[in-house]
């Protein structure tokens, strides 16, 4: 196959380059803290002998992989990837919306966020972003299980809001009960402090309405409406890769890393009993 020499111009100046350390500057003073994980795949697997009919297999058959995940696999619970290397960084989040439908067990929640991200952090389809300093309304139903201590889907956050009356943090904004019979009356609205209080790791201790009889019983129905951190997951690279090359204050071109962008997904955010 011949050579294909491109041709060119007789003048290739004026040369625009990229000054990464401009944007790094606007990334650290002006980004978000984000918790990235990194999505990595499961090597676990069912066994051919693990399915109903292996009886009827033969013994190169049993001893053989179906290429499934084991849902009792302690590190991906069935999913077939798990996420590892839990850390903070900094990261301009853009374009945030979200689309929202009620449905008979809550809300179910639409949206996606627009991540610009520096060259060293470099995401895969998958990863997942939760946001440190920022929340959500949430809303769920759950049953009541044994024991004091109950958690929700997310764990509850705090937010201290600038009123009238001084700053107040505020953390589950309602929680009500049904009774034995499935009925919901106002009267049985659970109020923090008297009820139910809120551990350190954002889950319900219903120690004070057990003692008092307020709180729900267990299998009985309760629903909650509290601020949760918004969770995000990578679905798409709009710029795969941008590797360019510079020669700014350099004498030859010399290739650069450039900062990426992903659109990431807001995790299913539908109430669920349980």
């Amino acid at each position: 196959m011949p050579t294909l020499p491109s041709s060119a111009p007789s003048r290739l100046s004026p040369r625009v380059d990229f000054r990464e350390e401009q944007f790094r500057r606007l990334v650290l003073t002006k980004g978000v803290d984000v918790a990235w994980e990194m999505c990595a795949e499961c090597p676990c697997c069912r066994k051919s002998s693990d399915l109903p009919m292996s009886g009827f297999l033969t013994v190169g058959q049993t001893t053989s992989s179906t290429g499934e995940s084991r849902p009792d696999c302690p590190t991906c619970d069935g999913r077939g990837f798990y996420w590892h290397s839990e850390q903070e960084i900094k990261a301009i989040v853009a374009s945030g919306k979200g689309t929202g439908e009620r449905r008979d067990h809550g809300d179910y929640l639409r949206g996606t966020v627009q991540l610009s991200l520096l060259p060293e952090h470099l995401p895969g389809v998958g990863d997942r972003f939760t946001m440190v300093d920022s929340v959500l309304v949430y809303k769920e139903t759950r049953i009541r299980v044994a024991g004091a201590i109950q958690k929700t889907r997310y764990p509850i956050e705090s937010r201290t809001l600038s009123l009238s009356s001084g700053e107040t943090t505020l953390d589950v904004l309602q929680m009500i009960k049904a009774d034995d019979e499935g009925l919901t009356q106002l009267a049985d609205t659970l109020v923090k402090g008297t009820d139910f209080t809120v551990t350190a790791n954002g889950e319900i201790d219903f120690t004070l309405g057990d003692a008092s009889g307020s709180a729900p019983s267990v299998n009985q129905r309760f629903s909650i409406t509290y601020y949760a951190k918004p969770r995000y997951y990578v679905q798409d690279h709009p710029h795969t890769h941008r590797d360019t090359t510079n020669k700014y204050k350099k004498t030859t071109e010399q290739p650069q890393t450039m900062v990426v962008q992903c659109t990431a997904a807001l995790e299913f955010l539908g109430g669920r009993d349980g």
